[in-house]
């Protein structure tokens, strides 16, 4: 690396992981590091991983990184960098996290929704390329969303826009990590498969894998609830095309299948038959290139 190279990092926080990424001047992620968010210690222990985060990435080259871009659960004010309060962040609300970063490392940086960050960044390089109204949905420990239309990301009046995963499916349903009740990401996101079925989405998968019979039925009964929360969005929007992202995205057709079945269900024909659901072609990579992408405008 020169020393005269231009870097950006980027960084997807999450609800059990934090992702950091190294990019050179043309947005490519040359170098990544994990490190466990451990949410359930407080946001100022969540804030020192993430300079954990990107002193590790940085190393010896932060005097040349010249922004870092992070994206973030939960809604997140875009122009002043406050995350508000991320359900799967305990003890968060208010963080600026933007100042905190900045000032930590006299860097500019950037914050925005992490769903907001995997839809630009499959808008610039994976499957919403050419296509001027999708959303990307990230099914993960929680559930978010970033939604394109006529090719501008849509934030809102107040940034909150895309919050899919707390759309009511069920009156008096299982309560969701926000506090209320019969939302989706409470009903299908990992956490809650975890709570309700008491085996990780991890192993729903390899179960899967081994065709056994009890990890179809959980796939099956999850991807009627996303097919349903995924057909008030298609009612709503009518998009060409869903992008599905996120950890559970790595079932593959598996899980697209059994949804694609329920959203025909539950969907008004005329929007059902203009869409398309796909697997995020970045897959996991999504928000982390999408948190560099912030760096980019």
């Amino acid at each position: 690396m020169s020393s005269s190279s231009k870097y950006f990092i980027g960084i997807d926080l999450g609800g059990t992981k934090i992702a950091a990424g190294l990019a050179n001047e043309k947005g490519k992620i040359i170098k990544e590091i994990v490190v466990p968010t451990e949410a359930q210690k407080g946001h100022k222990e969540v804030l020192e991983k993430i300079k954990e985060a990107i002193r590790g990435i940085g190393n010896k080259k932060l005097k040349q990184v010249k922004a870092i871009g992070i994206g973030s659960p939960g809604t997140v004010d875009y122009e002043n960098g406050i995350v508000m309060h991320p359900p799967n962040l305990p003890g968060w609300k208010e963080v600026n996290l933007k100042k905190i970063i900045g000032d930590e490392f006299k860097i500019t940086t950037y914050v925005d929704n992490d769903a907001n960050c995997a839809a630009l960044a499959e808008a610039k390089y994976g499957a919403g390329i050419g296509i001027k109204n999708f959303v990307y949905v990230t099914l993960s420990t929680g559930i978010g969303g970033g939604i394109v239309i006529n090719g501008k990301l849509y934030r809102g009046a107040i940034g909150a826009a895309g919050e899919v995963g707390h759309i009511s499916i069920m009156k008096d349903g299982k309560k969701c990590s926000c506090g209320k009740y019969g939302h989706l990401e409470g009903l299908a996101a990992g956490g809650a498969i975890h709570r309700h079925y008491g085996v990780t989405a991890i192993e729903v998968a390899e179960g899967a894998k081994e065709h056994k019979s009890w990890a179809f039925k959980i796939i099956n009964e999850v991807a009627d609830i996303i097919g349903m929360g995924f057909a008030n969005i298609i009612n709503i929007l009518n998009p060409e095309l869903i992008i599905v992202g996120g950890g559970l995205s790595n079932m593959g057709e598996t899980l697209l299948q059994p949804i694609r079945f329920a959203l025909k269900k539950y969907a008004l024909p005329l929007p059902f038959e203009s869409v398309k659901v796909v697997k995020a072609k970045l897959g996991t990579q999504a928000g982390l290139q999408g948190a560099v992408s912030l760096c980019l405008k």
